[in-house]
């Protein structure tokens, strides 16, 4: 398939946009083989109704009495609740309420507008933007790839206040033509007029222009960890520097060997996590 698009960047690049566009749309696994997570136990199963589905999700408390402080779980492009099975345990144990959700067509929760199969970037947030209506303003947020982008633009889309909240953000996918061009070009070779035909497609088809969804532009001035491999493929590793560097409270854990995936189930960065939520 790389022999082919890189073919296709000469005598087809028109017909390799199409092809790309159809891709660019589709989640990495159908309803059979998608990613998926277990309520814990002692936790609280919910169903919200968003974009005509029902969004699935836990809410997970500690058994002392008294409020504790409420964090986000948001999973990325194709992921699920099951992505932050560790980082939820350690963060309940360590006097932390923790919900977390899944997106239409999404790990436990209901096909979107555009099926089983197919997503994009606005139905994750919109997913963001029904929890937060349902369970309020959170301490912190914890989320992986395109779940950093989505509920960055969810809680600004609530207009909340976001100095007061606490950003985790791991192997965050930065958005814009930018990081599609960086994301995509991780499975096929992506040409530059390929991606120019892309770009309107991909934007005709979701109704957004792509630097608007993005994290380039925005402007955050809340506390942000941002966990990323050097060797991250999908989203690489300058991207998290970047924000890093652009953002005046945020700091930057470096890891070497845990690529996109794995960060999310390593006992040095959940542990950097909860110290951070409770700087």
């Amino acid at each position: 398939m790389r022999s082919g698009f890189a073919a296709a960047e000469r005598v087809a690049p028109d017909r390799a946009a199409k092809v790309l566009c159809e891709l660019w749309f589709r989640l990495p696994a159908g309803p059979e083989k998608r990613l998926r997570g277990e309520a814990p136990a002692g936790s609280h199963v919910f169903e919200l109704e968003c974009l005509g589905t029902s969004v699935w999700g836990f809410d997970w408390a500690p058994e002392a009495t008294g409020e504790a402080p409420l964090v986000y779980l948001v999973h990325g492009w194709g992921g699920s609740t099951g992505d932050f099975k560790f980082i939820a345990a350690n963060l309940v144990a360590s006097g932390y309420r923790v919900v977390a959700f899944d997106a239409p067509s999404h790990g436990n929760s209901g096909p979107g507008p555009w099926g089983e199969r197919h997503a994009n970037g606005l139905h994750l947030i919109e997913a963001m933007n029904v929890v937060l209506e349902k369970f309020g303003t959170p301490h912190g947020v914890v989320a992986h790839s395109m779940g950093a982008l989505s509920s960055v633009h969810g809680l600004l889309q609530g207009d909340v206040d976001v100095t007061g909240v606490r950003f985790a953000m791991l192997a965050p996918f930065i958005g814009g033509q930018e990081g599609f061009k960086d994301t995509i070009g991780a499975i096929v070779p992506v040409g530059p007029r390929i991606f120019e035909r892309l770009v309107p497609l991909g934007e005709a088809k979701s109704g957004v222009r792509l630097d608007d969804f993005s994290l380039r532009g925005v402007e955050l001035d809340a506390p942000v960890l941002i966990v990323h491999d050097k060797g991250d493929r999908p989203n690489p590793f300058r991207h998290g520097r970047a924000l890093a560097e652009a953002w005046p409270n945020a700091e930057l854990m470096a890891t070497t060997g845990l690529g996109h995936r794995k960060v999310l189930m390593n006992p040095a960065v959940s542990s950097r996590v909860r110290n951070f939520l409770a700087e």
